[in-house]
C-alpha cells in the first residue's frame, strides 16, 4: 500500500471512530432524557408530594438546566427502585435542602465578608478626623433642615456610610423639630449659629454627635 493511501485510510478511520463516539454520546444523552421523562411521568402522576418537591427544587436550580442537574446528581438511580415515587421524592427533598443550606451558608459568608470589609475601612479617631467629621456632621444636619437633597444623596450619604433607612430616620427626626424649622424660616442666617453650636457640642462628645460614628471610626 502506498504511504499516501495509508495516511488517507488512517485519517478516515479516525474520523469514523470520532463520528461513532459522538453518535454514542448523543444517543446516551437522548436515552437519559427519555428515561428522565418517563420517570417524571410515572412518579408525578396522582402524587402531589412529588410535584411540590420538584417545584421547590426547580425554584433553586432554575428551569434552564433543571433536567441536566437531575441527571448529573443521580435521579435516574430511582428508575430501578421498587418504589420509584418514594425514591424521587427523597431525591428532590435532599437536593432542595442541600442547596438551600448552601445558599444560606453563602449568605452568611457574604455578610461576614461585608462586615469585615467595613471594619477594615474604618478610620482612627484622631483629633483631625474628629474635627473634620464634626464639621461635616453639622453641614449634613443643616442640609437636612434645608432639604438640600442633591448634597445629601451625592455627598453626605456615602461619606457617612448611611443606608436608605438611616437617611430616612435622620430626615424623620429633623422633620419633627418644628421649633428649629420655625427659627430658620424666620431668620435663615440662624442656621450658621446652629451649625456652630452643633460643632461645639460634637467636639465635646463626638460619639453621640458625629453621624454614624461607629460605622466610621474604629
Amino acid at each position: 500500500m502506498k504511504i499516501a493511501n495509508f495516511f488517507t485510510c488512517a485519517i478516515v478511520s479516525i474520523l469514523v471512530a470520532g463520528c461513532v463516539k459522538n453518535n454514542m454520546s448523543s444517543t446516551n444523552s437522548k436515552t437519559d432524557m427519555d428515561q428522565l421523562t418517563n420517570l417524571k411521568q410515572q412518579t408525578e402522576q396522582n402524587n402531589p408530594f412529588v410535584v411540590d418537591a420538584k417545584k421547590q427544587l426547580l425554584q433553586l436550580v432554575g428551569d434552564k438546566h433543571f433536567d441536566s442537574y437531575l441527571i448529573k446528581h443521580g435521579i435516574l438511580d430511582c428508575k430501578d427502585n421498587s418504589n420509584q415515587s418514594s425514591c424521587v421524592l427523597k431525591f428532590y427533598l435532599n437536593e432542595f435542602y442541600k442547596l438551600k443550606y448552601d445558599v444560606q451558608l453563602k449568605k452568611v459568608i457574604d455578610e461576614y465578608k461585608a462586615e469585615h470589609n467595613q471594619e477594615l475601612e474604618k478610620i482612627t479617631p484622631t483629633d483631625g478626623n474628629i474635627n473634620s467629621y464634626c464639621q461635616w456632621s453639622a453641614d449634613f444636619v443643616a442640609a437636612t433642615y434645608t432639604d438640600d437633597n442633591d448634597n445629601i444623596t451625592k455627598r453626605y450619604q456615602p461619606l457617612f456610610k448611611m443606608s436608605a433607612q438611616d437617611l430616612t430616620d435622620l430626615k424623620t427626626k429633623v422633620l419633627k423639630d418644628n421649633y428649629s424649622h420655625f427659627l430658620i424660616d424666620e431668620n435663615p442666617t440662624i442656621l450658621q449659629e446652629m451649625k456652630a453650636d452643633y460643632i461645639e457640642k460634637c467636639l465635646s462628645n463626638p460619639k453621640d454627635n458625629i453621624i454614624n460614628y461607629f460605622k466610621i471610626f474604629r
